[in-house]
C-alpha cells in the first residue's frame, strides 16, 4: 500500500524480534522528549542485523537517502570494506554510524532495559553506504565475520504526519551537509605535523626589516588554530601575538607538501593541486614516521627557506593589473612551481638554504635572476601548454621537457657567492640529526619566562599572597623575580615553577593584565634568550673561528669575555646545557665585532 503521507515509497515495517538472534527486538536509549514533533532514540545496531535488512529490503531503506549504494569501488566504501574484512572489532569507533527516521515506534522493556520491537517506515537517511556495504562485503568475500560488528544508530520518530514530509527531507540534508572533512584535516594528529608545531613555536628567526626583533613561522596544524589563538588572548596580547606571528608567516600542511616537493623537484605533482599533492607527500611521511623519523632542526630551515624562496617567486609575478610579468595570470601557480623547482635544478640544489633562513630574506642580486627565470618558465609554459597549461603541467614529462631545455645565463656561475660546495651538501645530507629537544626546551622555557616581564613574575608573587591559588609557592615566586631583577640565571626548581604558571595563564589568559596591575614595579627591557640561543647556533665552524681570531687580534675582548664566548660555542657545538645569561653575555660580545664586517 501507498503511505498515507503521501510519500512516493512503499512504507517499510520491520519487527525486530524477527531480525535479532534472542528474538527479543533492539535495546535502544530514549532521549528525554524536547518537543512534541517527534521522539529521539539511540541504539548499538548489530551489524549481522543490518546486513539482514538491507538482504531484505535492499534500496528500499535508502529511499530517503541522498543515494543509493556507490560500489565498493570508490575509496570510501573500499575503506568500509577493509574495515569489515581486516579489523571487524574496530568498525564502531571507526564509523560514523546511521541516522534513521520512522513513522511510528513499539517498543517494550524486557529485564529493565528498553527495546525496539516494531518500525514503520524505517528509512536509513544517512548512512546508506555503511549499512550496504555490510551486505555486499559478507556476500562477496566468504572471510567477513559480522559478528564482531557494531553500527550506532539516531533514530527520529516524527509523530506529526503532516510535518513528516517535511522533516525527513530536512534530516536527511543535514545529516549528509556536514563540513567535509579533508584528507588536510584527518592527518593534523600525524606525529610528524605535530613535531613541524612544536619546532614552528619555538624557532624564533629574524625579522628581516628589524633584525632587533625576533619572529615566528606559525604552522597551523589545525584548520583555525591560528584564530582560536588569538580569539584565547586579551587585546593587548593579540597584538604583541600578531607582531610576534605575523599572518604572512602562518602556513599550513599543504604548504608543507607545496614547499617541499617543490624542493624535491616535483612541480608536476605539486600542479595537480593542494589534495593530490598533498596525498603524494603524505605516502612518503608514512614511511618516516613507521621508522620513528620525524623532523628536526635541519629540516625545519630547509622547509622555512624554500617557503620563503616559493612566496618571493610568488610575489615576482605579480598579480592581474599590478605588475605581472605576463597577461596569463590563470597559470601563476604552475609558474612559480616550476621556477622555483627550475632553480634548485638549475643550482644543483646547492643554494644555501641556511643562509636564507638565517637571513630570512632574498636579496636583489638573487631576486633578479628569480624573475628572469620566472619570466622563461612562464613563456616556456605558455608556448608549450597549448592552451591547457593547467593539465600540461600536471604530467611528468612535461616537468622533464623544462629540465631539457637550455637556459640562457649560467645560474651556477652567477650565483658562485650563493651556493655550497658538493662536499657541505653530501654533508648536510648525510648529517645524523641529533636531539636537542631537552636542552632546547629549556632555553624555551626560559625564554617564555623572560617574555612574560617583571612586572608579571612579581604581580603574580602578590596574587599568590592574595588569593591562593593551589600549587603555588610563594617563596619560589619572589627568588624568580629577586634573579630576573638581577639577570641572573634561573634555577630549575624556578624554571619548573615558571612552567607551571605559564600553563596556569594559558587556561585562564585574562588574569594576565589582573596579574600585572598588582605589580607597582617598572617593566623592564625583555631580552629573548631563545632568540639569542637560535642565532648563535646557527653560527659555522668557519665564523666561530673568524670570531675568536679576531678577538684575538684587536683584544676588543676582555679575558673574561673572550673565555665566555669560547666556552658558549664549545658547548653549543657539544649539544650541552648552556646558561641563559653566559648567552646573552657572549651575544652581546659578538656584537662589539659588527665593525670588523662580522654579524650574527
Amino acid at each position: 500500500k501507498i503511505n498515507e503521507s503521501n510519500s512516493v515509497h512503499e512504507p517499510i515495517e520491520i519487527e525486530f524480534e524477527n531480525f535479532t538472534e534472542n528474538g527479543k527486538g533492539l535495546q535502544c536509549l530514549q532521549v528525554p522528549s524536547i518537543d512534541e514533533l517527534y521522539d529521539c532514540y539511540l541504539a548499538i545496531v548489530p551489524g549481522e542485523i543490518l546486513a539482514k535488512l538491507y538482504k531484505e529490503f535492499s534500496n528500499e531503506l535508502l529511499e530517503s537517502n541522498v543515494r543509493a549504494f556507490l560500489g565498493q569501488a570508490g575509496k570510501f566504501n573500499k575503506g568500509i570494506r577493509d574495515t569489515i574484512r581486516n579489523k571487524p572489532q574496530m568498525f564502531l569507533p571507526y564509523n560514523n554510524g546511521i541516522t534513521a527516521t520512522a513513522e511510528s515506534v513499539e517498543t517494550k522493556f524486557i529485564d529493565n532495559q528498553l527495546v525496539i520491537t516494531k518500525l514503520n517506515d524505517f528509512q536509513i537517511v544517512n548512512g546508506g553506504q555503511t549499512t550496504a556495504s555490510l551486505y555486499h562485503t559478507q556476500k562477496k568475500f566468504k572471510d567477513a565475520d559480522l559478528s564482531k560488528i557494531f553500527v550506532q544508530m539516531k533514530l527520529t520518530v516524527i509523530k506529526d504526519k503532516e510535518q513528516k514530509n517535511i522533516e525527513v527531507p530536512n534530516i536527511s540534508r543535514f545529516a549528509n551537509s556536514q563540513n567535509k572533512v579533508s584528507e588536510l584535516d584527518l592527518s593534523s594528529n600525524n606525529p610528524y605535523f605535530v613535531q613541524i608545531e612544536n619546532l614552528s613555536r619555538k624557532k624564533y628567526v629574524i625579522n628581516p626589516e628589524n633584525k632587533n626583533q625576533s619572529l615566528l613561522w606559525f604552522f597551523e596544524r589545525a584548520n583555525g588554530q591560528y584564530r582560536e589563538t588569538l580569539n584565547k588572548q586579551t587585546p593587548a596580547q593579540q597584538k604583541k601575538f600578531k607582531e610576534q606571528n605575523p599572518s604572512d608567516r602562518k602556513f599550513v600542511k599543504s604548504d608543507i607538501a607545496k614547499f617541499i616537493n617543490i624542493w624535491e623537484l616535483e612541480p608536476h605533482f605539486v600542479s595537480q593541486g593542494s589534495q593530490k599533492n598533498f596525498i603524494h607527500y603524505t605516502k612518503k611521511i608514512t614511511e618516516l614516521v613507521n621508522k620513528n623519523k620525524l623532523p628536526s632542526e635541519n629540516f625545519y630551515r630547509k622547509l622555512i627557506a624554500n617557503a620563503i624562496l616559493f612566496k618571493t617567486t610568488d610575489k615576482l609575478f605579480g598579480r592581474k593589473g599590478v605588475n605581472a610579468i605576463g597577461e596569463n595570470t590563470s597559470i601563476k601557480s604552475f609558474s612559480v612551481a616550476y621556477t622555483v623547482s627550475f632553480f634548485h635544478f638549475l643550482t644543483e640544489k646547492r643554494f644555501d638554504l641556511w643562509k636564507l633562513y638565517e637571513e630570512q630574506k632574498i636579496d636583489d642580486f638573487v631576486s633578479n635572476h628569480l624573475k628572469n627565470l620566472l619570466i622563461f618558465v612562464y613563456n616556456h609554459l605558455e608556448t608549450n601548454g597549448g592552451g591547457m597549461v593547467s593539465e600540461y603541467a600536471k604530467r611528468p614529462t612535461s616537468w622533464d621537457k623544462l629540465k631539457a631545455t637550455q637556459y640562457s645565463k649560467n645560474l651556477l656561475s652567477d650565483l658562485k657567492d650563493y651556493l655550497i660546495s658538493d662536499e657541505e651538501k653530501t654533508q648536510r645530507e648525510k648529517e645524523k640529526e641529533i636531539d636537542t629537544n631537552s636542552l632546547e626546551d629549556s632555553v624555551f622555557v626560559i625564554s617564555e619566562i623572560q617574555k612574560m616581564g617583571l612586572k608579571f613574575w612579581d604581580g603574580f608573587r602578590l596574587h599568590i599572597d592574595k588569593n591562593k591559588p593551589t600549587g603555588f609557592d610563594w617563596s619560589t615566586a619572589f627568588d624568580l623575580v629577586s634573579r630576573l631583577s638581577k639577570s641572573k640565571n634561573l634555577t630549575t626548581r624556578e624554571i619548573t615553577f615558571g612552567k607551571k604558571v605559564l600553563d596556569y595563564i594559558q587556561a585562564s589568559p585574562q588574569i594576565i593584565d589582573e596579574v600585572k596591575a598588582l605589580s607597582k614595579l617598572e617593566e623592564t627591557e625583555i631580552i629573548e634568550v631563545k632568540f639569542i640561543y637560535d642565532k648563535l647556533l646557527l653560527v659555522s665552524k668557519d665564523n666561530w673561528k673568524r670570531i675568536i681570531d679576531v678577538a684575538n687580534q684587536t683584544n676588543i675582548f676582555s679575558n673574561l669575555e673572550l673565555s665566555n664566548v669560547k666556552s658558549v660555542q664549545t658547548s653549543l657545538a657539544k649539544k650541552e646545557k648552556v646558561k641563559e645569561q653566559a648567552l646573552i653575555r657572549a651575544y652581546e660580545s659578538i656584537k662589539k665585532l659588527k665593525r670588523f664586517g662580522i654579524k650574527v
